[in-house]
């Protein structure tokens, strides 16, 4: 039973008596609600599709750890899994479940604060950007170095958003 399942019982019980003593209803929900339900853990999105491999795999999480150090093809989750804090994180997400990180972006502004709404190819080798208030939606960079690169052509700073 939740926490959720448990207020929802005890308010469809009324008030009880026991033992002489009227307990309140609203006192116990407002203790209840004061409980702490275990937090999600956040991981990169690259780990995401192994928590749920491990999730069917009976617990033979050694198993599954000693065949991922040894996969040669997902290079990124060898080197997270390599340092014992990630492998404890992975471990509370089976426990308490886990979200996946938001993968950081970046947006380019100028010296009026205005984002890049826009870039394109002219004729030639010449592009075309436009710089507009803030109120439009700016172009988001998933890589930095692309977001830099673009900074520098366009006369911008690079901002993480």
């Amino acid at each position: 039973m939740n926490k959720q399942e448990l207020i929802e019982k005890i308010k469809a019980n009324g008030e009880w008596f026991e033992t002489n003593r009227y307990v309140k209803i609203t006192k116990a929900v407002e203790l209840i609600s004061q409980l702490d339900e275990p937090q999600k853990v956040k991981v990169p999105a690259f780990v995401a599709p192994f928590i749920e491999k491990l999730k069917i795999t009976n617990r033979r999480y050694g198993v599954e750890l000693e065949k991922a150090y040894n996969n040669e093809e997902d290079e990124e989750l060898v080197i997270w899994l390599w340092f014992n804090e990630n492998v404890l994180t992975l471990f509370r997400a089976l426990e308490k479940g886990y979200e996946v990180e938001e993968e950081p972006k970046w947006k380019i502004i100028n010296d009026q604060k205005y984002c890049l709404t826009s870039i394109e190819a002219g004729y030639g080798n010449s592009l075309h950007w436009a710089f507009d208030s803030t109120k439009k939606k700016p172009i988001l960079f998933d890589n930095e170095e692309t977001a830099l690169y673009t900074a520098y052509i366009t006369g911008g700073t690079v901002e993480k958003v």
